[in-house]
């Protein structure tokens, strides 16, 4: 990197199950504008983009982060009542995603290059996470993050012994003041790298810095950000993701480019427009630009699900009588997360009791008046 190039920084918004098109603009960037990727100053995100962020810091293929964000939709599907079912558990799910494709060394690439988001449960005030002592560190500054309340549970995961939850609550999108950070969200709005939506659009929400138009279709993404569709859906997801991050780099000249940029900043606009005549247009095939090796990923995670499809009579009928005995599962599951929460809530009820015990003695030894005793009253004894 040139001494003279400006930094730069990369935001990404939590999105849920949108992460599919965070992997299309991912793909395109690893493909296309590498320098992006290697010379970005900060890679910032809360739950689903601090994954992404990760994804990118910690140099994982884009084949393989589809790969495992297929599977945890379909783990998502699987149950009787979707993503809801007390049965899946989603941040086990990401927990192990992220102890097995995180390199040993994750913390290294990932110090004071990721910027975690998290809010913290005491205040509600979000924290800026930068720095990891380990692997297990890093993975755990994530799932707190990832950790939606009621949704994911309702015992708040702790980092460094501080109960937090996602960051998207707080601030969904970090440093997307700055006007040298590359916006991304899987939402129509003002981000550098969004869909494109209506642009006669009349309403706009802000939604913890992210931009969000009030549109049918945005309130549809929400939908989907927490109940996965079919492959095929996500597969159109992460290909509308590399299209639009294909026109944020034929915008803005990057396509060409073999080093960082010195100039790119004092030609980008503080916020996107929407001009139609000067909208930029992928040529050829759009359904041919993702590479191969995602191609590959969606085609075979299609085929799996086709072939649940097609199961016996049999499996189908166990399927119905499901719901039968979906009360039953219900409580059992229930019981199991209790049992898992008790070890939990009885260390912070005996935290308390030897917090208040230390506290009384402390003050018993220093000879602090209790709040039962009269000032007045032990100055007239001496």
């Amino acid at each position: 990197m040139q001494e003279s190039a400006k930094e730069w920084n990369i935001s990404f918004a939590g999105c849920g199950f949108l992460m599919a098109y965070y992997c299309g603009v991912y793909s395109c960037l690893f493909e296309r504008a590498q320098f992006l990727l290697k010379g970005v100053t900060k890679i910032c995100g809360a739950s689903s983009g601090a994954l992404m962020g990760a994804v990118i810091a910690c140099q994982i293929s884009p084949a393989k982060c589809c790969e495992n964000l297929l599977e945890m939709s379909r783990e998502a599907r699987k149950g009787t009542l979707g993503a809801v079912h007390p049965s899946f558990n989603l941040l086990k799910i990401v927990r192990n995603f992220l102890s097995r494709e995180l390199p040993d060394d994750a913390h290294l690439l990932a110090n004071g290059r990721l910027y975690v988001s998290l809010t913290r449960v005491s205040d509600g005030t979000n924290v800026l996470v930068s720095e990891f002592d380990s692997k297990e560190d890093l993975i755990q500054a994530l799932i707190c993050s990832c950790f939606y309340p009621l949704y994911c549970g309702v015992m708040p995961p702790s980092y460094h012994g501080i109960r937090y939850v996602d960051g998207a609550l707080s601030d969904n999108m970090p440093f997307s003041s700055l006007r040298e950070t590359i916006t991304i969200s899987p939402f129509s709005g003002e981000s550098d790298i969004s869909p494109y939506g209506n642009p006669f659009y009349f309403h706009e929400i802000y939604y913890n810095n992210v931009s969000i138009h009030i549109s049918f279709i945005n309130a549809h993404r929400v939908v989907i950000a927490f109940f996965p569709p079919e492959p095929e859906v996500l597969g159109e997801m992460c290909q509308n993701g590399y299209k639009d991050a294909f026109l944020f780099l034929q915008e803005y000249k990057l396509l060409k480019l073999r080093s960082p940029l010195s100039e790119l900043w004092d030609h980008i606009p503080t916020s996107k427009k929407y001009i139609s005549e000067n909208k930029p247009t992928v040529t050829g095939n759009s359904k041919s630009i993702l590479p191969e090796s995602i191609k590959k990923v969606f085609c075979e995670s299609t085929m799996m699900e086709n072939e649940e499809i097609r199961c016996p009579f049999s499996v189908k009928l166990v399927y119905c009588l499901m719901w039968c005995f979906l009360p039953v599962e219900m409580v059992y599951i229930m019981l199991l997360r209790l049992a898992e929460w008790t070890p939990e809530m009885c260390k912070m009820t005996i935290g308390r009791i030897w917090k208040r015990a230390f506290l009384r003695r402390y003050l018993h030894s220093q000879k602090i008046p209790t709040l039962h005793q009269d000032p007045s009253s032990s100055n007239r004894t001496h």
